[in-house]
């Protein structure tokens, strides 16, 4: 590889690394769309997630990112346990209510109830319930790993995906 292309091909301008641009450049990153549900004293709370990533298999452990004054955070730490739903492409309208600030209404959404106790979304391609194994600092986010306890597929459909800033379906394999 010729190093003098290289170092040409980048922007004449770099750009600053401040809000804006950050979520800009990283929404060139297409991720899967969760939502991370809790339950305790009886009140179910959720959020649509898309920092949600799998870290190890031995063991098997998942993490996800949130606001450090999500009301879901604060639910996740009284349980000690929560809930992933890994949305279908259908489940667009569900990923943008669950994206909303306060409280989330499940009403009119089929869920079920796992061992955790936190709400699974019945039409989703996908869950994993955990209980919480580690919590860390990231900025204005905590970073939330989970000790899966139980997972399972519900069913064949493709994931939902986020990317640019909107949601998007993944139709074709490579």
């Amino acid at each position: 590889m010729d190093t003098n292309s290289a170092t040409t091909a980048l922007p004449t301008e770099v750009l600053p690394p401040d809000p804006s641009t950050m979520r800009r450049v990283c929404g060139q990153f297409a991720t899967g769309v969760t939502v991370v549900t809790s339950a305790a004293d009886g009140q179910w709370t959720g959020a649509t997630v898309n920092s949600f990533t799998s870290v190890s298999l031995e063991p098997p452990w998942v993490l996800f990112c949130l606001r450090h004054d999500s009301h879901l955070l604060a639910t996740i730490r009284s349980s000690g346990m929560f809930a992933v739903s890994i949305l279908s492409a259908g489940q667009g309208p569900l990923a943008k209510g669950f994206a909303s600030r306060g409280a989330p209404s499940f009403d009119g959404v089929p869920c079920v109830t796992g061992s955790t106790g936190a709400p699974i979304l019945r039409d989703a391609v996908g869950y994993l319930e955990c209980k919480v194994a580690e919590e860390y600092p990231g900025g204005d986010h905590r970073i939330v790993v989970g000790a899966v306890t139980s997972l399972g597929t519900l069913g064949e459909h493709g994931p939902l995906t986020f990317y640019r800033g909107r949601l998007a379906r993944l139709d074709k394999e490579c």
